[in-house]
């Protein structure tokens, strides 16, 4: 296939058009805005988005007059129909594009554009890649070390270090690669450049299980048979939740009786133990194993437990660093690591930051380990727990047909289980979002669904946070019932502090009570807690609706901008993104944002929205402006 355009994006950037002939004559900006492109989700950026990104430093009437000026050159340089643009988007075509493969060159190798926004932007882009680039390669050297492989994962864990040249996780499994028979001297060889690098770069010191690895290789112990397959370890818990365990700490340049890192395991213990996401083991059944060196496996088989949280401590002067992993217990796969730098200060107050932070980022990401497990299942052996998993990423799309896979999916898990409480409760919210995002046909139907499944489920989930978290979404959006609402989710965050979605749904009340800096405050602590969480782009569209009340009209449009970007399919909030453009006078902005609401939403009458949209007490100019849509257009 002939494409009009291809675009090398690894090592030094280059465009080439048909017949791969260089392209000539682009700018930087115009170099670095097609880059970008390519490396968003269907090749699309809002204009809001690519101003601030290129032209960081200028006023929005400077950067929006250089963004035209650039589209314009652009235009006229690159082939016809590769770059479309209108009032709100900017994207390349993608059945037009071509992007050559990578050698494993930088991102953009040497490329340099005076705009803060671009060079923050270049700068994650680029760590994002690494990362994943390493998670690869230590995949495939896990995999090939689990099956008895010991040059592959050699090799891989090479190509690993070289990404990251201080993965500790690397740096072990090369080692164990060595002792199965590897290249013995090469492994050692590369253990006193990772060293140094640790030394030089990190002031830091490998970690004990390092250094006994180690010191095995240089004894020259005999080369250790892969271990057999365990068997897999999924959902032992009896209501097949999973089973957590977290296990000692290493403690790193301290005092052998300091205390410090059992004090931190005990506090991300009952962090955690509060979530009713999985299980938790007791810690006095964790610590039994201190000092023993018990592998992954078989600490998981005598725990019980099928996912391990493991850690150490590393101090140097006032300066602590924590380093945390989940790992699958069956096959030492690690799914999650964390890295966090804090200060010695108040030691109680640094154990409880450590414990809410590993608390708040480990929640989502075992739950997306969990999702995908159960959808790996068979569905007719799908549990009702693993129903509700397997519906949340339909859930939280927030596109109308995904939503009714997901109300389908409850209905399943429901047949399974009546009484589960979460699977009613999230029922509930589904039904909730049918009529605040004008999906149902059946309004009343849906509010009377709401109606009955909070009255029923309430009383069942005084000690379920999650469920009491939906049911308070369900009870705002459904019911303007903020006192109830209100009252569930402080249930829920005395049960779990760390509950990401609680104060994404506190932030959300106070928005719909006109309680600004409440909602803001309450936006930031759920993106603490989970900055990577697949409803974030939710948490923006909150933000942005406090803005808009407190007349912030250009944030607040610019992150309607960023949630679209995030949730593509919440196309919903073009309405949101009309409203906010109306306030601020922006007649043709608002009316390109109402175009492409009504283009997913012809049916939808004013007495529709008046019928089904939540009750903005404080903001009547914007339920206005919302009911104008259907006639703007």
């Amino acid at each position: 296939m002939t494409h009009a355009l291809t675009l090398r994006l690894e090592g030094s950037f280059e465009a080439l058009g048909p017949a791969d002939m260089p392209i000539e004559g682009l700018s930087k900006r115009g170099q670095a805005l097609l880059a970008y492109l390519a490396c968003q989700p269907g090749m699309v950026a809002s204009r809001a988005v690519l101003m601030e990104l290129l032209w960081s430093e200028r006023s929005r009437e400077q950067a929006s007059a250089s963004l035209r000026q650039e589209l314009s050159r652009l235009r006229r340089i690159l082939p016809e129909a590769v770059l479309a643009a209108d009032r709100s988007d900017v994207r390349l075509q993608l059945d037009t594009l071509r992007i050559l493969p990578g050698q494993g060159a930088p991102l953009l190798d040497g490329f340099d554009l005076a705009s803060r926004g671009f060079e923050d932007w270049l700068r994650d882009e680029r760590a994002r890649r690494l990362d994943r680039a390493r998670e690869n390669w230590l995949a495939e050297a896990s995999a090939a070390l689990e099956a008895g492989d010991g040059k592959t994962a050699q090799d891989a864990a090479l190509t690993a270090l070289d990404v990251d040249p201080a993965s500790e996780l690397a740096m072990q499994v090369l080692l164990r690669a060595a002792l199965r028979g590897g290249d013995r001297p090469g492994a050692l060889a590369r253990l006193k450049r990772f060293e140094t690098y640790l030394a030089e770069e990190l002031d830091l010191s490998p970690l004990p299980e390092t250094c006994a690895l180690a010191e095995d290789l240089r004894q020259g112990a005999p080369a250790v048979a892969a271990p057999p397959a365990a068997p897999e370890l999924c959902a032992t818990g009896k209501d097949g939740r999973p089973v957590l365990a977290i296990l000692p700490f290493d403690e790193i340049g301290s005092d052998p009786n300091d205390m410090f890192a059992d004090g931190v395991v005990e506090e991300i213990t009952a962090s955690l133990s509060r979530s009713c996401d999985f299980h938790v083991i007791a810690r006095q059944s964790s610590f039994a194993l201190r000092g023993q060196d018990v592998p992954a496996e078989e600490a998981g088989a005598r725990l019980g437990a099928d996912y391990l949280l493991e850690g150490s401590l590393q101090r140097a002067g006032d300066r602590v660093r924590i380093t945390t992993r989940l790992v699958l217990s069956r096959s030492r796969h690690v799914l999650w690591s964390d890295r966090q730098d804090e200060r010695l200060d108040n030691l109680f107050d640094l154990q409880d930051r450590i414990a809410a932070h590993v608390a708040g980022q480990l929640s989502p990401n075992l739950r997306s380990a969990e999702i995908e497990r159960a959808r790996a299942k068979a569905p007719r052996d799908r549990t009702a727990y693993d129903l509700v998993l397997t519906a949340y990423p339909w859930f939280w799309s927030h596109r109308r047909e995904d939503n009714s896979r997901a109300l389908a999916l409850y209905d399943e898990a429901l047949a399974c289980d009546p009484d589960y409480p979460l699977a009613r409760s999230m029922k509930a919210w589904c039904h909730a979002q049918q009529g605040c995002y004008l999906w149902s046909t059946t309004p009343d139907a849906d509010r009377d669904a709401v109606e009955d499944l909070v009255s029923r489920t309430l009383p069942m989930v005084q000690d379920d946070p999650n469920a009491l978290v939906a049911l308070a979404a369900a009870i705002t959006i459904s019911k303007h019932d903020y006192s109830l609402s209100e009252t569930c989710l402080d249930r829920a965050l005395v049960l779990d502090p760390n509950n990401a979605w609680g104060w994404l749904r506190r932030g959300w009340n106070n928005v719909f009570s006109g309680q600004v800096e409440a909602a803001l405050a309450h936006f930031d602590i759920m993106e603490r807690l989970s900055p990577l969480d697949p409803f974030h782009f939710n948490l923006l569209f909150g933000r942005s609706a406090a803005l808009r009340a407190a007349g912030r009209y250009d944030e607040a449009i610019d992150l309607i901008e960023r949630g679209l970007q995030e949730g593509s399919g919440a196309t919903w909030a073009y309405r949101m993104l009309f409203g906010t453009h109306f306030l601020a006078g922006n007649r043709a902005e608002a009316l390109a944002a109402a175009r492409k609401w009504r283009e997913t939403n012809p049916q939808v009458t004013p007495e529709m929205m008046a019928a089904q949209l939540p009750n903005w007490t404080h903001d009547p100019d914007y339920i206005a402006a919302l009911q104008s849509i259907c006639d703007f257009v």
